[in-house]
């Protein structure tokens, strides 16, 4: 993990959820090269337990898709990323919270 988050793979790309001080950003990359988030949208759910909670995220700077909101990803979370980028194509990735 480039940046101390949690990576998953889905659709050949990686993807980089990092959590810090109640903010999450999604690092999107594609064989270690930086892939345009540019016009991209999505939404982050948060399963804490029986608590649910969804955040809108939106794109910023060139990899980058922040969540709108505050977002606490407790041990033993489960979250899921629904993104569709600019040229519609959709992915949905899941992460667990260690």
């Amino acid at each position: 993990a480039k940046h101390g988050g949690i990576v998953q793979s889905a659709n050949d790309l990686n993807f980089e959820l990092v959590a810090k001080d109640g903010k999450a950003t999604i690092y999107v990359e594609d064989h270690d090269e930086v892939f345009s988030t540019a016009g991209a949208t999505g939404k982050l759910t948060i399963l804490n337990g029986a608590d649910k909670t969804e955040v809108p995220l939106e794109a910023a700077g060139n990899n980058l898709l922040v969540a709108k909101g505050d977002v606490k990803l407790a041990k033993g979370a489960k979250v899921i990323a629904s993104i569709t980028f600019a040229n519609k194509n959709a992915v949905n990735v899941r992460f667990s919270v260690k």
